[in-house]
């Protein structure tokens, strides 16, 4: 009985093998597990999806503020979309986390935020009819965030009705998944503020780790409800949406001009205009789109007025009469849209890049020539432009004149540009200065390490400039921004005291009329148009202007010290890590006490 022992403490010691292999552990399931792809896109080889993870995987592991901010702009397009559905099927009330508690009976399931995040990551697409096609080669369309919410404003119906468990049954992760990383990923920090409180020396690796266990939680806290690599899209085969996905398609950079491939010493490119922006709708140029039938009316006899009715062969002899064609130009619309070549489209700009010789003989010029505004129209294309003019009709949507991004073939963009609205222009300052911010958190947590013991002064050095490389750009972000918005409320303060002043100081206006006796009609007494502060107009657009030049300029520059020094600091820091895990004081090795007994991996 005396070698009976109950109870035997852990060893109060550690090896560089267990530091080692409780890091990369961390690390792996902190960076692995919290990337959450978009769906992968059409045709897409094994090969190219592994690449495509292999290289976001890369970029969280070098800079994990990134992922934050993509998680953090597909979370805000993910509400946005929530609260659209609820508009669109008059929901009154949403519970937490964006789910709609009660939706008309139109729908049989509950639209919930991991329904949003399926739809803007590419989960539905359409797949248009072969029998009568519209778009080229028969594509099959994939809607992105601003896709779904055309959608949601014109055909709400036209939204698959499937359940949430039908959604997280395509998902390749679970939410015990994602626990086991969360629970790995606090761990791990607790370890961390365990031996800094015991003042015991933690290594850069466990620096280094503990950055992204904390960046790994708050993406799983934006992330939470998104589906994992989900491969295949749910199709939508409704008739209802062609005229719709026309409109889509030629407002989107998928209908662009694909890229002129090189040929021997020759190189061509030419402009990258969606078809939209190349055309003129000169039946809404001279005022608003009127919803009235003897205004549709009145428009389709404006465009057969401009050219004869072509007849569009039948699907029989589709094949004989595809290299038939109908002529566009700038004086010449398809009959029944009203659609005319755009002459001031970068569509008719051709480059054509030449080079000759090698080394130091080489010669290379470039050679810029217009071609004519005129559009070759095969009978996909007359089917694809009158569907458009169609929903255009029936939906009262204009010819836009900027790419609104509304469907795609490839794979949709993870960062969400296109999060609020089609102009989201005001939200990118706010979104660099939140990448700033949390670049230099991650920067900060580095700079804990200032006067840890390194292998050499110069390595010391390095590591110290390069986190503060890292964390330099939030204080110039944060001093732009204020500029920036100090001159804008400037100029706005001094136009509106100018507009105050002219109109107090502006005579009374005269009657309009004035009749004399017997003098017969009245006449017509014309008002002088009152100043209206154009001084004050022109300074602020000038001052906006110069602001805007000045963005322009500064951001050549940050992405010039972004390639140049962010992207190697970056990379030492994570080379520095792992080197000094062989030169760590003997302290290093000392384990803390309680940590040990939480559930881990190691």
């Amino acid at each position: 009985m005396a070698d009976i022992v109950k109870w035997a403490a852990e060893p109060n010691t550690r090896g560089t093998f267990n530091l080692l292999s409780t890091c990369v552990i961390t690390l792996f399931l902190c960076v692995w597990s919290s990337v959450h792809l978009n769906l992968p896109g059409n045709d897409r080889s094994y090969g190219a999806k592994l690449l495509r993870r292999f290289s976001w995987i890369a970029g969280a592991l070098v800079a994990p503020e990134y992922l934050i901010l993509t998680a953090w702009s597909q979370r805000q397009a993910a509400k946005r979309i929530s609260k659209e559905v609820g508009e669109a099927f008059t929901s009154e009330k949403k519970a937490t986390d964006g789910d709609l508690e009660r939706q008309a009976v139109s729908r049989r399931y509950l639209w919930t935020m991991t329904h949003s995040f399926w739809a803007i990551m590419g989960g539905i697409s359409i797949d248009p009819d072969n029998s009568e096609p519209f778009i080229p080669e028969v594509q099959r369309s994939t809607l992105t965030a601003n896709g779904v919410s055309l959608l949601l404003k014109h055909e709400p119906h036209l939204l698959p009705d499937i359940s949430e468990e039908e959604v997280k049954d395509k998902s390749k992760g679970s939410s015990l998944t994602k626990l086991v990383a969360c629970i790995q990923a606090t761990w791990f920090c607790l370890s961390c503020v365990a031996r800094i409180s015991q003042r015991l020396p933690v290594s850069m690796l466990e620096i280094n780790t503990f950055a992204h266990a904390v960046c790994t939680l708050i993406v799983y806290i934006l992330w939470w409800r998104k589906p994992l690599d989900i491969e295949q899209p749910l199709l939508v085969h409704e008739d209802r949406i062609r005229p719709l996905l026309a409109y889509m398609w030629m407002a989107s950079k998928t209908s662009c001009i694909p890229k002129p491939q090189t040929s021997g010493n020759t190189t061509t490119t030419v402009g990258r205009d969606p078809e939209f922006e190349a055309i003129i709708d000169e039946t809404t140029s001279s005022g608003p789109i009127t919803p009235s039938r003897k205004a549709w009316s009145a428009r389709q006899a404006v465009c057969a007025s401009n050219i004869q009715a072509v007849p569009e062969p039948s699907t029989e002899n589709l094949d004989q009469t595809s290299q038939l064609t109908i002529t566009v130009t700038t004086s010449q619309a398809l009959a029944g849209t009203g659609f005319k070549a755009n002459e001031k489209s970068t569509r008719w700009k051709v480059s054509t890049t030449h080079s000759s010789g090698s080394d130091e003989f080489a010669k290379v010029w470039t050679d810029v020539y217009q071609k004519p505004a005129e559009f070759k129209l095969t009978p996909c294309d007359v089917r694809r432009w009158r569907l458009a003019r169609n929903a255009m009709d029936k939906y009262q949507l204009r010819r836009p004149d900027k790419n609104l991004d509304l469907l795609t073939v490839k794979p949709i963009a993870e960062h969400m540009n296109q999060a609020s609205d089609t102009s989201d222009e005001p939200s990118k300052p706010w979104s660099i200065l939140g990448f700033s911010i949390v670049a230099a958190a991650y920067g900060g947590l580095h700079a804990l390490a200032w006067n840890a013991p390194f292998p050499s002064h110069r390595e010391m050095v390095l590591w110290r400039v390069s986190a503060l490389l890292i964390a330099s750009p939030a204080a110039s972000c944060v001093l732009l921004m204020l500029l920036y918005y100090a001159f804008v409320l400037a100029g706005l303060t001094f136009r509106s005291c100018c507009l105050s002043c002219v109109v107090r100081l502006a005579p009374a206006p005269k009657p309009k009329h004035n009749r004399a006796p017997h003098s017969g009609p009245p006449v017509v007494i014309k008002e002088k148009p009152l100043p209206t502060g154009d001084t004050a107009g022109t300074l602020l657009q000038f001052t906006i202007s110069i602001l805007r030049l000045l963005g322009g300029v500064i951001e050549g520059f940050a992405l010039a010290a972004i390639m140049c020094l962010y992207i190697p600091a970056r990379a030492y820091l994570v080379y520095e890590s792992f080197r000094t895990v062989f030169y760590l004081p003997p302290g290093a090795y000392i384990t803390t006490s309680w940590p040990q007994y939480l559930p881990h991996i190691t």
